[in-house]
């Protein structure tokens, strides 16, 4: 706080308690007098705790400090719904207008099964079918990634790919799982997004943030257990 009454930043990154505390100091709260805008990223994640309430008051000694001059602007990707956070984030007896951007998408959602009877049917039988369902479903799509429920099984899919379709699986595939190295998993990660990849297997190491890159198809082997 000290440095920044040296040197007053153009932008604050605080939080509902700190800007509390803020809001209490002399010397301090006198910059906050200009204050415009007032963000609220993740606004779900408080409008329905005590520390939203701590923010809500902290807002309206805002208020009081700038003569009602600044306006605020809540943001989430998952908000719902809107109408009531909308009430939470201006105050009572306050106006808004409320943005609903939602970008989604069609999705192609299928159960597949690679034998048409799974109960009188034998072991090799169904491996065999299992992964020549799989390699056709890959080889017709351009980057696939495979979700398995255990490490053990993440490398085992890599391991029988490589081995049954060995024209079909060189450097272009990959297994991703917590017992992997950060480094690996990192490099792994940067090869999918610069579009590397044929295939990814992975557990649920696997965080996929918006710049993973182009992904055309997900498989899903055996039972999710949970969603």
């Amino acid at each position: 706080k000290t440095k920044m009454l040296k040197k007053v930043p153009h932008i604050l990154i605080t939080t509902p308690e700190s800007l509390a505390i803020i809001l209490t100091s002399r010397r301090f709260k006198d910059f906050l007098r200009q204050a415009r805008w007032v963000i609220i990223d993740e606004v779900h994640a408080l409008a329905d705790n005590k520390r939203g309430v701590y923010l809500s008051l902290s807002l309206e000694r805002l208020e009081l400090l700038t003569n009602n001059n600044f306006i605020r602007v809540g943001l989430s990707a998952t908000v719902a719904p809107l109408e009531e956070v909308a009430k939470f984030l201006v105050g009572a007896n306050r106006n808004c207008k409320i943005a609903d951007v939602q970008f989604i998408k069609k999705m192609d959602l299928k159960v597949l099964s690679p034998v048409p009877d799974l109960v009188n049917v034998t072991q090799k039988e169904l491996h065999d079918s299992l992964y020549d369902l799989i390699d056709k479903l890959v080889q017709e799509h351009r980057t696939t990634l495979i979700f398995t429920n255990t490490r053990s099984a993440t490398e085992r899919v890599v391991h029988h790919l490589k081995e049954k379709f060995p024209g079909n699986y060189t450097e272009n595939i990959g297994a991703h799982h917590g017992s992997l190295s950060k480094g690996l998993r990192h490099n792994l990660e940067e090869r999918l997004k610069k579009g590397l990849l044929k295939v990814v297997v992975c557990s649920t190491s696997l965080e996929l943030g918006i710049d993973i890159g182009y992904i055309d198809l997900v498989i899903l082997l055996g039972s999710p257990k949970s969603v």
